[in-house]
């Protein structure tokens, strides 16, 4: 079987603008656009155990205390660029005789008179945004559109033995969503690069692909993709969308796209009280962004709230990276005002705190869930 995996990060290059309009847009100082990556792996079972396996052994030379299957790029660069970018090249050189093919997208939209895209216009009023903004959101969609992307320019590939699997995502309707899905049935991972070892390799790779254009000084180009990545055994491609063609990206509706259908299952919800809960200064039933989730609330910039803060530097949460690959599963913080709909059959609640435990017996009422809490999760790892 084989397994063609998206993920992506944004791509930005010069100074900042100062503050005000330009700032927010980027000004002429600066570039920015979105980077996605593709990665198609030829050997499934193969590369998942070579990959953990140089994961594990590279640890331990590298002394980063990530006792988990595998972690993103941005848990790397907490122990400096330097030591990511070879840590991450030295993984990836690892496996890539069962990459076929690293597919790269981005976007190109020079600022023109008006300096705007149009959105929206399906059974909806169109509207025009500003360039930078558009560019802006499209970050935490653009997995998805780089998998359509690459179904887009090979057409008459056979991929009905190819799994598609793709980083979770928060998006409104859009052309290239109608267009995937007419293609293949895809795999949705929350948090695919912390659980998922086929997109964390994409997530490395698009992370490769920045540092390596920025250390020889290359373009956002196809001549430039090549050329970083020129010496490795598998296939480069590179293919971009501007102005001609931005409308299959572009959102037709502000209606979002319900992604659950293509959730990879079992998911593992964690549920944390919130510590105002704990002390009993806040009402249980209370609304609280300390359930947003960074993983669907947007990809890039979206701040943590405080419990997944907390929760995500806990063994509680290694313990669930852990059983989510194990599982091949996905791995959300749950939001108890969204995902009462959306946990089924199968799935994982792990719960810490007495609210949460509550809402664990409420959900085991409804669907063959298993409940535990952090400290029998981690048993069972």
């Amino acid at each position: 079987m084989k397994v063609a995996a998206f993920d992506a990060k944004p791509f930005e290059r010069g100074s900042p603008a100062g503050a005000g309009t330009s700032g927010e847009r980027g000004g002429s100082r600066g570039f920015r656009t979105q980077l996605g990556v593709g990665v198609v792996i030829s050997d499934k079972d193969a590369f998942q155990d070579r990959f953990t396996a140089k994961f594990s052994e590279l640890r331990d030379a590298f002394r980063i205390p990530e006792y988990v299957p595998f972690c993103p790029s941005s848990h790397l660069l907490k122990y400096g660029l330097p030591r990511a970018i070879s840590f991450s090249d030295q993984l990836v050189s690892s496996v890539q005789s069962l990459i076929e093919n690293l597919h790269c997208f981005y976007v190109i939209l020079p600022p023109s008179e008006p300096d705007k895209v149009r959105v929206r216009g399906f059974k909806s009023t169109a509207s025009q945004i500003p360039t930078w903004l558009f560019i802006k959101s499209l970050g935490p969609m653009f997995s998805y559109l780089t998998a359509e992307d690459y179904l887009h320019r090979n057409k008459d590939a056979d991929v009905s033995n190819v799994e598609f699997h793709i980083d979770g995502f928060v998006s409104k309707q859009t052309k290239a969503w109608e267009n995937l899905v007419g293609m293949v049935t895809p795999k949705v991972f929350w948090r695919g690069d912390e659980c998922n070892p086929f997109i964390a390799c994409a997530d490395l790779m698009a992370f490769l692909t920045d540092v390596k254009l920025r250390r020889k000084r290359h373009r956002l180009n196809r001549d430039g993709i090549t050329n970083v990545w020129g010496s490795y055994t598998f296939k480069t491609t590179a293919h971009y969308v501007n102005r001609e063609g931005i409308s299959i990206q572009a959102w037709r509706s502000d209606e979002p796209i319900h992604v659950w259908p293509y959730v990879a299952r079992p998911t593992v919800f964690l549920a944390m009280d919130s510590l105002t809960q704990v002390r009993g200064a806040k009402d249980a039933n209370e609304h609280s962004d300390a359930e947003e989730d960074p993983a669907t609330s947007g990809k890039h910039g979206a701040a943590q709230s405080s419990p997944s803060k907390i929760l995500v530097k806990s063994p509680v949460y290694t313990a669930a990276v852990r059983y989510a690959f194990d599982h091949s599963a996905s791995l959300k913080f749950f939001n108890r005002h969204e995902d009462f709909a959306h946990v089924c059959d199968r799935d994982v609640f792990v719960y810490i705190g007495p609210e949460s435990k509550r809402i664990g017996q409420m959900l085991h009422d409804v669907a063959s869930v298993t409940v535990m809490s952090g400290l029998d999760l981690r048993n069972r790892v």
